[in-house]
């Protein structure tokens, strides 16, 4: 009788270390869930930067300037129309758009337009956003360019019945699942040196939206071209109101043009918040007339998280 009682009092430890083990592996896992990166707050750039990681604040950059810097569209002379189209993993969110900038028709002063919209499938959570920006950038002796992108914003999400993000920040005090519809603006400066180092600096959302999908950010980076053909950046972005205390984000990438023809990407990306390691990829064809890119990013632990990116650009002039 005694050895039965002390079998069931064995076993009843042994079933209540189970039971503890699995509240605290539940209990791990949604910790986990919770800390990853609300769907949609992702920073929208074009295919060439996703390629790179996203650093490519300080260099020449066609119209990923658009979203990243929009001094940068002054430091080439060019026209360029891009068509692109993105997918992005575990959030099934699909994201196509349209850009053109122009510094052809003025020596001094480029502009730029794009428009993205971006949907998901989702049946636990509709998502939709509306992205249009003009910038606007000036051209000073080839050396020192500033710019500014005006923006306005349409985000709708149910947030999954909720309207708050990241530790409790309000998206925005809104009826139903409307989280943004507004006007902000970024601006930016870079300067170039000797057509070989350059250095670029923005402030993205200054307005103050009040939203995770707009938060005030300060991205800055420093970029080493050589030859035409190769190309090195790191950029370190602080978003000072998606959290309690600002974040940092580190963006590095590297480029290299074979033949003059293929580019191929690769980029590194790390959150400190959330402290997610992504890798990122690309390669492309360019002609005189057109490009064609495409562009992939990996989260390294999660295999669900990752983006596929397409785009065209269009050279005219």
């Amino acid at each position: 009788m005694k050895d039965d009682r002390q079998l069931g009092i064995a076993t009843q430890g042994r079933i209540g270390v189970f039971a503890v083990v699995l509240v605290l592996s539940a209990a791990f896992s949604l910790d986990s869930l919770a800390q990853r990166p609300l769907a949609g707050t992702a920073e929208t750039m074009d295919t060439r930067a996703l390629g790179l990681g996203g650093a490519t604040r300080s260099t020449a950059s066609s119209t990923t300037g658009l979203y990243l810097n929009p001094a940068t569209i002054a430091m080439a002379r060019l026209y360029h129309i891009n068509l692109m189209y993105q997918f992005t993993g575990e959030e099934d969110m699909h994201m196509g758009g349209a850009a053109i900038v122009d510094s052809v028709t003025s020596s001094k002063i480029a502009a730029g337009l794009a428009l993205n919209y971006t949907g998901n499938n989702l049946k636990r959570s509709d998502f939709e956003r509306w992205d249009a920006r003009l910038a606007m950038a000036g051209n000073f002796g080839d050396v020192f360019f500033l710019g500014m992108t005006g923006r306005y914003l349409r985000v709708e999400s149910d947030l999954e019945g909720g309207d708050r993000g990241p530790n409790g920040k309000p998206a925005m005090p809104a009826s139903g699942s409307q989280q943004v519809d507004g006007f902000t603006f970024d601006a930016g400066a870079a300067v170039r040196i000797l057509n070989l180092v350059s250095i670029g600096v923005t402030g993205y959302n200054l307005t103050n939206t009040k939203s995770i999908y707009a938060p005030i950010k300060l991205g800055s980076g420093a970029g080493l071209t050589l030859f035409e053909m190769l190309l090195i950046e790191a950029d370190v972005v602080l978003d000072f109101t998606s959290f309690d205390k600002p974040n940092q984000q580190i963006n590095s990438g590297v480029e290299v043009f074979l033949g003059g023809r293929v580019p191929l990407r690769v980029g590194y990306i790390y959150d400190v918040h959330y402290d997610l390691n992504t890798i990122t990829a690309g390669i492309g064809y360019t002609d005189a007339a057109f490009a064609v890119d495409f562009g992939y990013q990996q989260e390294i632990v999660d295999r669900g998280r990752f983006m596929l990116s397409f785009g065209i650009r269009i050279f005219i002039g």
